[in-house]
């Protein structure tokens, strides 16, 4: 998360709203990433204010 801040910070968007997805999301089966949208998606939605 820290790096993302840096990064994003250096890009001009200090102020970007960023998740974090459990990881590995490389090289794991299509059936394993799809495992983490549930999650990925509640973040999204709690960014966005609609719980």
């Amino acid at each position: 998360m820290q790096l993302a801040r840096l990064q994003a910070r250096a890009m001009g968007y200090p102020d970007l709203r960023i998740i974090v997805i459990e990881h590995p999301l490389g090289g794991i089966e299509p059936d394993e990433v799809l495992a983490k949208v549930p999650d990925a998606a509640a973040a999204v939605s709690r960014l966005m204010g609609v719980d």
